[in-house]
């Protein structure tokens, strides 16, 4: 099997209810997604950063991959959109401007209604105050795993973990309407 089969396979196991294929989704492309990030970063220190979110946001828009089309592609597009956006936050140092863009969670490769997007904040509104912060000093702050890991008193392998805990719990919400 292909390499490129391979991350269709994964991809239409994720979109079916197969979370576990996420690690092995992972271990496939992690590395080209990590290779993409420092190819479209202008500061490098973000890669570990556009990888967390390009993950996230595969688990969040898997319903628009469409089966039978090349997954890597839609992986590298995410990818791409994310490295573009972390270029703009780090070109704009203004606090506001980075909420919202940060707010902004579609990409132009996705169609995203605003019942959508409400469903995310609730979700996020029902997590524990501990994962609330983490996703708002990582996702609305932008701060990288390692700036988190320093204010927290935590390792930068400690904070990805838990942030890929709380990635799943929001998933789940938004695939079953309930935490």
């Amino acid at each position: 099997m292909s390499f490129y089969d391979e991350v269709n396979e994964y991809l239409s196991a994720i979109k079916n209810g197969d979370n576990t294929m996420l690690d092995s989704l992972y271990e496939l492309v992690g590395n080209h997604i990590a290779g993409l990030a420092l190819y479209y970063l202008v500061d490098k220190s973000y890669c570990d950063d556009v990888i967390v979110e390009t993950f996230l946001k595969v688990c969040l828009y898997i319903n628009s991959y469409e089966e039978g089309k090349s997954g890597y592609k839609w992986l590298r597009r995410i990818a791409q959109n994310v490295a573009y956006n972390y270029n703009e936050m780090t070109a704009k140092h203004s606090g506001i401007s980075e909420l919202a863009s940060a707010v902004t969670l579609a990409d132009s490769d996705f169609t995203t209604h605003s019942d959508e997007k409400l469903d995310l904040f609730q979700a996020i509104d029902l997590l524990e105050p501990e994962s609330r912060e983490l996703i708002y000093m990582h996702f609305f702050l932008r701060k990288s795993l390692k700036e988190i890991g320093d204010e927290l008193h935590l390792s930068k392998s400690k904070v990805k973990r838990h942030l890929d805990k709380i990635l799943l719990q929001l998933k789940k919400y938004i695939e079953t309407g309930n935490c």
